[in-house]
C-alpha cells in the first residue's frame, strides 16, 4: 500500500510510523502500553486500511490519522487518543 503524504508525495505504507504514533501519543498522555498492545493496535490499523483501500491500494495520511482515531476510540483507549489527537492538530 503507498500513502500520499500531506505534501502530495508518494510513500511506501510503514506500519513502524503507526506503532510509533501510537506509542509517542501513550507516551504524551503518560499512558502504559505493553508490546502485544501496541502489536494488536497497529494491525487493526494496518487491516481496516486495507479493508478500506483493497481495490487501489493508495491511501492519503489524512486517512491514515482517521483510521487510527477510530480503532484507538473503539477500544476505549481515550486517554491516548486526546493525545494522539491533540498532537495531530
Amino acid at each position: 500500500m503507498r500513502i500520499i503524504k500531506k505534501d502530495g508525495r508518494l510513500e511506501e505504507f510503514n506500519i513502524k510510523k503507526v506503532r510509533t504514533s501510537i506509542e509517542n501519543a501513550a507516551s504524551d498522555a503518560e499512558a502504559m502500553l505493553n508490546e502485544s498492545d501496541l502489536h494488536i493496535l497497529a494491525s487493526d490499523v494496518e487491516k481496516m486500511l486495507f479493508n478500506i483501500r483493497k481495490d487501489s491500494l493508495i491511501t492519503s495520511s489524512y486517512e491514515v490519522v482517521g483510521v487510527i482515531f477510530n480503532v484507538l476510540k473503539r477500544d476505549g483507549f481515550s486517554k491516548i487518543l486526546k493525545a494522539y489527537v491533540e498532537f495531530e492538530k
